[in-house]
């Protein structure tokens, strides 16, 4: 999304930091993945993702525009491509996994599923992390920040029409739902909200934001009071088998 400044974004991951549940899920799909797969991390940040697939023994390729994630990355001595999801710049059938953990919703999310199979192998798997409006709709930050849920619904992808378009194109796909139960401290919460740590952070108004965080100071004084909200996962997981 052009109005999102991902260079700030990256530097407001310091009050990100990948939870347990997020590098399980990479080591996960690693497992499932053949000796020294070729993995394209699509969007992958400052590749957190990316560095399990490296323990590995496994060959990940970062990709993603901001050269702010990428000098992260490269600095972990990971592989990064400055590119966007729509216009990959490799060679077709690849790659043994693509893999889009939250990014889908960056760009064209179709332009970014038809590039995901032409550089996928025959056989090789694509897997999508997202949300829907199950998620957004009643989040924690929607909570504070109504507008959150107006905005994400016109930069996340539908779940059902991602699954429904991958599906007509692919012989095997799965949907899943997967909730991650994630637990911060108050005096956690308010820098980083106030940092944008979430890019649609960036898209409120600088009086929603202003009054979301006062609101939130007044609801949790003590700064050690802690706050557990949910993830509510979409995971969409297709062979790169074509139909």
């Amino acid at each position: 999304m052009n109005d999102v400044d991902l260079d700030r974004l990256a530097t407001a991951y310091a009050y990100r930091p990948p939870s347990d549940a997020s590098l399980e899920r990479a080591e996960q799909a690693g497992t499932l993945m053949a000796a020294g797969a070729r993995i394209l991390d699509a969007g992958g940040g400052p590749g957190n993702h990316s560095a399990v697939w490296n323990r590995q023994g496994h060959h990940p390729v970062l990709l993603d525009p901001s050269m702010t994630m990428l000098t992260g990355a490269r600095e972990r001595g990971l592989t990064g491509v400055r590119a966007t999801a729509q216009a990959m710049p490799f060679r077709s059938r690849s790659f043994s996994l693509v893999w889009f953990h939250l990014s889908i919703h960056y760009g064209d999310w179709r332009t970014s599923v038809d590039e995901a199979l032409r550089v996928i192998d025959d056989g090789g798997r694509i897997e999508i992390w997202t949300l829907g409006a199950d998620h957004y709709e009643h989040s924690f930050l929607t909570h504070w920040f109504p507008s959150i849920a107006i905005i994400d619904a016109g930069r996340f992808p539908d779940p059902d029409l991602l699954a429904a378009y991958l599906g007509d194109r692919v012989n095997s796909i799965s949907v899943t739902h997967p909730v991650e139960t994630v637990v911060k401290t108050a005096g956690v919460w308010i820098p980083a909200i106030a940092a944008g740590f979430v890019s649609t952070l960036q898209l409120l108004s600088n009086e929603e934001r202003d009054r979301g965080i006062e609101a939130i100071r007044h609801r949790y004084p003590d700064p050690s009071e802690q706050i557990a909200y949910d993830l509510r996962f979409t995971q969409i997981v297709a062979d790169g088998d074509r139909s």
